[in-house]
């Protein structure tokens, strides 16, 4: 790993990297998400959830991610309601509407930087919804945001800390692992993960009393943890 030289590109973590959310409450999301069906009184939001429940409960042993796609299809036609918008557009609207959201701070600003700096940057997520409509549910929330891709862990099943997920989105960025960089907020997925493939993580701790400071553990020497994203900002732009 080097942190002396700008990468070609960044890639980050969503949940407690670029965004901090509540507690992830499924009638919520279903309550609304229904609304959009075109026959909404066939179901209401606590009977759809009871549907995930039953879904989740099924397949817990599994070692895969699961798909949202799979639990709001099982849910919404076990109900009989039927939709005429996208699935990616569907899930979209369930994570919207499921937990409260904001974005950390910070994040607008280090994505301008990045971007001022030609530095081209992407999501790898643990994450139930798509890439596709998790990077509309990014660029909802962030509008200036320019991720090139998002690959998730419903895309492919693999989960971080697998290499298996961070070498397909290298291999599909087309670049070497040697020329990325990898923001998280956990030791075990984020750093651990991508050090195994050759990536330079960065690990986001918040509370972590020093702005800046080199850490080594979990089989991982000398990675970077900042306590927020303006201390990243600042570092890469003097590289």
């Amino acid at each position: 790993m080097s942190y002396t030289e700008k990468p070609d590109m960044i890639l980050f973590d969503v949940g407690g990297t670029l965004f901090n959310d509540g507690r992830c409450n499924p009638a919520d999301g279903f309550e609304k998400l229904r609304r959009y069906a075109l026959n909404p009184e066939a179901a209401n939001g606590n009977i759809l959830s009871e549907y995930w429940d039953e879904y989740l409960e099924f397949i817990s042993d599994s070692s895969l991610e699961t798909p949202l796609s799979a639990v709001i299809k099982y849910a919404t036609m076990n109900t009989g309601l039927v939709f005429d918008i996208p699935m990616a557009e569907q899930e979209e609207i369930f994570d919207r509407y499921n937990s409260s959201r904001s974005v950390i701070d910070g994040v607008p600003e280090l994505l301008d930087t990045l971007d001022s700096l030609g530095i081209r940057t992407a999501v790898i997520s643990n994450n139930m919804m798509s890439g596709e409509s998790l990077k509309q549910a990014i660029e909802r929330w962030i509008p200036s945001a320019k991720f090139e891709f998002c690959l998730t862990s419903s895309d492919i099943l693999f989960t971080k800390p697998s290499k298996n997920i961070f070498i397909a989105a290298l291999k599909y960025a087309g670049l070497e692992p040697s020329r990325c960089w990898y923001c998280g907020d956990s030791v075990i997925p984020d750093v651990y993960g991508s050090s195994l493939c050759g990536m330079t993580p960065v690990l986001l701790d918040m509370n972590a009393s020093s702005p800046l400071e080199f850490r080594s553990d979990c089989n991982c020497s000398n990675y970077m943890t900042i306590n927020n994203w303006n201390v990243l900002k600042n570092y890469i732009s003097e590289i």
